[in-house]
């Protein structure tokens, strides 16, 4: 795995040593109303996040899991993935930050060190990158549009979340860094 450096942050795969925190993170209200997880989230779920899911997803090519970490402390603050989706050069981005450090800038600053990444052809080479959540989680849209992603009405949709229907939105951001992509 490529480890993505931006200002402040070290943008790296998780690890062992992150379990706690995962686990922390996970029990927190604000992650559980807009990020489907297990539930409930237990250190069995933290440990298959970090053992298991991250690097599945690396050896697949499917996904990459980042935590993101201050560079002063080494100690993870949250997560970003890049999922590929069906339509060839395009990936979803989704994220969590830890309640402590919200407030810092610090998801803002990692999102657009990974949407550069995305886009480098010595990244990961993509053209399109979609934003997907919850109509209602502002925070989520107003990181997204921070980045350059825009949103379609026409593109709100209902998602399954945890077993029932909730309306989601999309944003999307090409390589070129138009909003809206094709």
């Amino acid at each position: 795995m490529i480890a993505l450096r931006s200002a402040r942050l070290v943008l790296d795969a998780p690890r062992e040593a992150d379990i706690d925190a995962v686990l922390r993170a996970c029990q927190d209200p604000e992650i559980l109303r807009w990020i489907p997880l297990p539930h409930p989230y237990t250190r069995e779920s933290a440990e298959f996040f970090v053992r298991s899911y991250g690097p599945h997803g690396l050896a697949s090519g499917s996904y990459t899991v980042w935590a993101l970490r201050p560079s002063v402390t080494s100690l993870l603050v949250g997560v970003m993935e890049v999922r590929k989706d069906e339509a060839p050069g395009s990936a979803s981005i989704g994220c969590w930050l830890t309640p402590d450090a919200r407030g810092a800038g610090y998801m803002r600053e990692a999102l657009a060190r990974v949407v550069q990444h995305a886009f480098d052809p010595a990244g990961l080479a993509l053209t399109r990158l979609r934003w997907e959540s919850l109509i209602g989680n502002g925070t989520s849209r107003r990181l997204a549009e921070s980045a350059g992603f825009a949103f379609d009405p026409a593109a709100e949709h209902t998602v399954d979340f945890l077993g029932e229907p909730m309306p989601a939105e999309v944003g999307v951001l090409d390589s070129a860094g138009r909003a809206g992509g094709d």
